[in-house]
């Protein structure tokens, strides 16, 4: 089944390429199991643009695929709403946020919102400024998505946003006062940031702030392999090579910024796989680079499509793997640190129960799901990811 899993992944990439090749033949079991990791990764409207007309898919599997797009279309006209008003009250307030990621891609570098699905919202103002914004949110309605693990004082220290909050129509809005995770809290180094410089660089387009494309650019690489070891999905390949088409890029000065971040290994390794996804997007990688490991493409391609619920038991061996000991017992102990700060703060798990409760079915789960092989390579592939990077 393994075998057969990764076979399915490489057809479902095949399928989102810009050009895509001739469909391999698969049984109905198999088409209903790719499409179900489609839905999983929000791929469905994207295939239907690929292959509405394309009559090697089973016409059922168009079916689905059209009926995701057309929830993606009436979706998006939601949350273009939500972004517009949570904007606003921000804005009102001097708060000056910025949107990021798929909220400029879907409108500005996409051929329709529908094919750049959001599952929430994303705002970054700073760390001095966020608590306002997010208690401004609540007194207009917005609602906690759970409850307060940590206090706001060390979500501010160790998180790069706020707890997510539900808007009235239900869409979740998350602050940002970071860009990206602080060292410490992956198995592997974070980049280092020039956030004043990115702020400075915001543009403006309609009534919205966003990221210049060259920082957004930036943004999508580093969350995506730093932040996610790609379990954000093949999404980021489209956002890059649309971002790329409209966009000019300024590659010397990308890649001084990548070098001095340390944050080369993680660009090349998309730009790479960019390239593959779509060869006509204007991606430029520096000839002096080491070789990305001739496998790494096949490694990558089961990462962006992982099992969601099993990156957690999966990242636990990966942490041991990739960390150590001492990165392990800070999981087992639901604790987080980070930024070379030595002092760790404790998730609150009441709500789950209180700490033996949550560290008893953590590890039941995480051990019936290391019995399964592909959750096993699921850890293995993420733990050389991290090595790879920090190497």
């Amino acid at each position: 089944m393994a075998a057969d899993l990764s076979r399915l992944r490489q057809t479902l990439l095949a399928l989102l390429e810009a050009s895509p090749a001739a469909v391999a033949p698969l049984t109905r079991q198999e088409w209903d199991e790719l499409d179900r990791i489609a839905a999983l990764h929000r791929l469905q409207p994207m295939l239907h643009h690929r292959h509405r007309d394309n009559s090697a898919i089973p016409a059922e599997i168009r079916v689905e695929w059209q009926v995701g797009f057309r929830r993606g279309a009436a979706e998006s006209l939601i949350i273009g709403a939500e972004l517009a008003q949570a904007a606003a009250l921000l804005e009102g307030a001097g708060l000056a946020p910025i949107a990021l990621k798929g909220a400029w891609l879907a409108w500005h570098a996409y051929p329709h919102p529908a094919l750049r699905p959001m599952r929430d919202i994303d705002l970054l103002l700073a760390p001095d400024t966020v608590v306002a914004g997010f208690e401004l949110l609540l007194e207009h309605g917005y609602r906690l998505d759970g409850p307060l693990e940590l206090s706001l004082d060390d979500i501010i220290r160790l998180d790069k946003h706020m707890p997510p909050l539900l808007s009235p129509r239900g869409v979740t809005i998350e602050l940002h006062h970071r860009l990206w995770e602080i060292d410490g809290r992956m198995d592997h180094a974070a980049p280092a940031d020039d956030e004043g410089a990115i702020r400075a660089r915001a543009i403006r387009t309609g009534t919205l702030a966003y990221l210049a494309p060259q920082d957004l650019l930036a943004h999508l690489i580093i969350h995506a392999i730093y932040d996610h070891r790609l379990d954000c999905g093949p999404l980021v390949l489209s956002d890059v090579s649309n971002l790329l088409h409209c966009s000019e890029i300024d590659w010397e000065r990308f890649w001084a910024d990548a070098a001095a971040g340390h944050w080369q290994r993680g660009a090349q390794l998309v730009l790479t796989l960019v390239r593959a996804h779509d060869p006509a997007a204007p991606v430029m990688i520096p000839a002096g680079l080491p070789k990305v490991p001739s496998d790494f493409e096949r490694l990558a391609a089961d990462l962006l499509l992982q099992e969601l619920e099993t990156r957690r038991s999966a990242g636990v061996v990966a942490t041991f793997a990739a960390g150590g000991v001492k990165s392990l017992i800070l999981r087992i102990f639901a604790r987080r640190g980070g930024g070379g700060d030595t002092h760790t703060v404790q998730r609150d798990l009441n709500d789950e129960g209180g700490f033996a409760t949550w560290a008893g079915s953590r590890l039941t789960r995480t051990l019936r799901e290391l019995a399964r092989g592909d959750v096993r390579r699921q850890s293995v592939a993420l733990a050389r990811l991290s090595r790879w990077l920090d190497a």
